[in-house]
This record gives structure tokens, sequence and C-alpha cells, in this order.
């Protein structure tokens, strides 16, 4: 199956989604650090663009706490990953709930992780019918599962996620070692704290398997009004 005729299937939901519901929607992409959301959800954005909708693809990178927060636990603590990395309630506040109201808007950004700064973004605002899509690696988290419209979930074993995360974040992370390293420690060993406390596949709407990227396969979907969509594309 290629990524289009999901795409399509997700188009569908969300077109009506938004003729009985006529507000603000919000998309989650959801999977472990390296399975190709972050990739998967720019390709989505720009289909959805290009189909003539309002989409704002909104980052969770853009609400990291500083430095001294998130590293409290350790440097190295998958706990400390997990709990202390993103201003959750920011999050959830000042894009979630912000795009549910009767003038909707969200804040882009409140840190700078490059810079590690906290920022003074100025409030986006967005027409009723916009759509927003944010992917993260612990977006059903219960403070934030119950406001998403649409929960997508993009699985591959650890393994597999893990050197696709090596190559990408290298250098970033002072070379394939260091990058091993965090990966074991911290990333992914904080992933399966999320996934036994949580259990995203079964919260999730639809489930991708991303494995291959040349073969991904729809392993979910609950969504059955819109199925015809998977064989149009």
């Amino acid at each position: 199956m290629n990524e289009k005729s999901i795409f399509s299937l997700i188009a569908c939901v969300l077109s009506e989604k938004q003729r009985i519901q006529k507000r603000v929607l919000r998309i989650a992409v959801n999977g472990i650090e390296g399975t190709g959301k972050t990739v998967f959800t720019e390709k989505l954005t720009q289909y959805l663009q290009d189909k003539g909708l309002n989409i704002f693809h909104v980052s969770i990178d853009g609400f990291h706490f500083h430095t001294d927060h998130r590293y409290k636990q350790g440097k190295n603590s998958a706990k400390g990953y997990y709990e202390d990395c993103y201003n959750e309630r920011s999050f959830a506040e000042e894009v979630l709930l912000a795009s549910q109201k009767d003038k909707p808007y969200f804040v882009p950004a409140i840190h700078d992780i490059i810079t590690d700064r906290y920022l003074d973004a100025t409030p986006v605002y967005i027409p009723n019918d916009s759509v927003l899509i944010t992917d993260g690696s612990y977006l059903f988290k219960p403070i934030y599962r119950k406001h998403w419209d649409i929960k997508v979930y993009i699985k591959t074993d650890f393994s597999t996620a893990m050197k696709r995360g090596i190559k990408r974040d290298s250098e970033l992370l002072g070379g394939e070692a260091n990058a091993e390293y965090k990966y074991i420690h911290r990333y992914h060993k904080a992933s399966s704290i999320y996934i036994a406390e949580n259990n995203p596949e079964a919260l999730a709407d639809i489930i991708i398997d991303n494995t291959d990227f040349n073969n991904i396969l729809l392993l979910k979907n609950v969504f059955g009004y819109c199925e015809q969509h998977l064989y149009e594309v």
C-alpha cells in the first residue's frame, strides 16, 4: 500500500468530521523515536494542503522545557525524558484547547531547542475549518489524548527505529556510538515506559506499519465509512 492511500483515507475522515463538527480538527501522529513520524507528517501536511485544506503542522518540539528541567533526573535518564522533556500543560492549553475557542488560535512554540531559550511567540489565529497536525512520541498521554480528533500510530520494531534514529541523530549526538547509547538508555527506554503505561495501539484510530517505506501496511482503521479511499489511489 502507498502513502497516498492512507492520506486519502485521512482526508475523507477530515471531510466527514468537518461536515458534522464545524470546528478546528486536531490530528496526532504518534510512534516511538525513529519510526518516520515527522516525514510522514510533513508529507501528509503537503497532501492535505494540495487538496485546498487549511493545514497547520505544529511541532511538539517547540514545547520543550529548558535543559535544567529536562535533565534534572539525569542526562541519560529514560524516566526523566518521559516525564520532564516537554511542557505538556502548555501544549494542551496553547494548542489543543486554544484551537477550540470561539476565535481559534494556537501558539507555534514556547521554546527554541537550539538556543535553549524560552520564546514569547505571537498566537496564530486560524479559520474554524483549519486542521492542526502534530507528530510526537508521547501524544497519547492522558493530558493530550481526549483532545485529538484522529489518532494515528506509526509502528516499526525497535531495532529498525533505532537504526533510523542513529543515522539521523549521530551528528547531533556526537557520533554513532553516542547516539546508540542515547537511544538504548534514554529514548527507547522512555518509549517502553510510555507503551506500558498508555497502550497506544489500543488508543489509535489508525495504525500504520512503517517498517518498509516502500510497502507501508494499514493494521487498524476505525473509520470504516472511508475505507473505499484505500483502493482509489
